[in-house]
């Protein structure tokens, strides 16, 4: 929670808000009770195209479409042996999962990719969701996606993949997880969103962890206080549940050592601690840590490629990837924004000294741009093929 300190020194006044930093609509049930995967998935995107602020005639459609939920079945006109639920993260949109979404397709599963309640639409609609409602809507759309195959498997990215292992521990028809950098601790300093966000009662700027331009459309770059808590709450709900509860689950892993978002270590001592079988996990560092069995090194350091590490959100998409990929249209240069609008300018002009995770900087890397796609995206596929015929 490095951003953090960025918050405090830097408070912006309450003129940087603006229409996107107020909320839709309070009502976050309307996921829970879809009543067809079908309806869900049209509801969602009326919704997504009513709440955004920043659809124009030329690019609308590219912004919906990556913002709404989506369903990818198989070709095969069968009923499906296998379904998947994916579940993106804090502050992300069902754009991050179409990646890997295409991959399980081709596997012959029936992939389903929600859309967590609050996001896709405006920061402003994260102001006062609960961890709850996330839950409520997964569990719907688990009941829903049950119905149309045999297995249901879960995957999820940061928040996202917590709250499947919440699921997966009050659910025992889930057959398998797999999970990108989760989020089971982040650091103490998160325990003070959850009283900044009451202060925004009297001030509005205390609502918020971060106020950024934006400029994402398929990621809020403004955060609030309240969803920070939140993703506490529910990791703190999922740690008692794990002290009784054992399942013995398959389990695909994939995490990088320099995560600044969420501890990566926590990860390998979860890891290390399951039973079920086949278990299989990617470890992304810069060098040569001790880790347990059955996790593998994978080098994040690529010079050839100028490539210092992998972040938080380096995982999950491809190179080719048309927004986030190697010659995608997105730079992710927020580190930057309050501390040095120089380094900002520069690494949105793709004039950065090498790719990594923020704050990540050396002598050698002075403007360092956010890694947001995995150069060894095609190896990571490969595993979980094993991994699938393991299965």
């Amino acid at each position: 929670m490095i951003h953090f300190w960025n918050f405090l020194r830097t408070l912006p006044i309450a003129h940087e808000l603006s229409e996107r930093h107020r909320p839709y609509a309070d009502d976050n049930a309307f996921q829970a009770h879809a009543g067809s995967i079908e309806a869900y998935l049209d509801a969602c995107r009326r919704r997504v195209e009513a709440a955004r602020t920043d659809l124009d005639e030329k690019r609308a459609a590219w912004i919906i479409d990556g913002n709404s939920p989506f369903a990818f079945k198989p070709e095969s006109n069968d009923r499906p042996r296998r379904g998947i639920l994916m579940v993106h993260g804090l502050s992300d949109s069902p754009f991050m999962m179409r990646d890997l979404g295409r991959f399980f397709q081709q596997q012959g599963f029936y992939v389903l990719a929600m859309q967590l309640p609050g996001h896709g639409t405006r920061p402003g609609d994260l102001l006062k969701v609960r961890w709850q409602d996330w839950a409520a809507a997964h569990q719907r759309l688990l009941e829903l996606l049950a119905a149309e195959v045999d297995e249901v498997y879960l995957l999820g990215f940061s928040a996202g993949a917590t709250l499947n292992l919440y699921q997966s521990m009050r659910n025992n028809t889930i057959k398998g997880l797999f999970m990108f950098a989760p989020a089971l601790r982040i650091s103490a300093m998160a325990r003070l969103a959850g009283p900044l966000s009451y202060f925004g009662k009297w001030w509005q700027r205390f609502s918020w962890f971060e106020l950024q331009p934006d400029s994402d459309c398929f990621k809020y770059e403004s955060l609030t206080n309240r969803a920070i808590h939140e993703v506490y709450e529910m990791i703190k709900v999922v740690r008692r549940l794990a002290s009784r509860v054992e399942r013995r689950l398959p389990v695909f892993v994939a995490a990088s050592e320099n995560d600044v978002a969420v501890d990566s270590r926590a990860t390998l001592d979860w890891f290390s601690r399951q039973r079920g079988r086949p278990k299989r996990m990617l470890y992304y560092s810069t060098g040569h840590p001790e880790v347990p069995e059955k996790v593998t090194l994978v080098p994040a350091h690529l010079p050839d490629q100028n490539i210092k590490s992998f972040s938080h959100m380096a995982l999950m998409q491809s190179p080719s990837n048309p927004h986030y990929g190697e010659q995608g249209e997105h730079c992710f240069c927020t580190h930057y924004y309050h501390l040095d609008p120089a380094r900002y300018r520069r690494c949105k002009a793709r004039q950065e000294d090498c790719l990594g995770e923020m704050f990540d900087e050396s002598a050698d890397c002075e403007v360092i741009r956010r890694l947001t796609y995995n150069p060894l995206f095609e190896e990571l596929l490969a595993e979980i093929k094993v991994f699938l015929d393991e299965l």
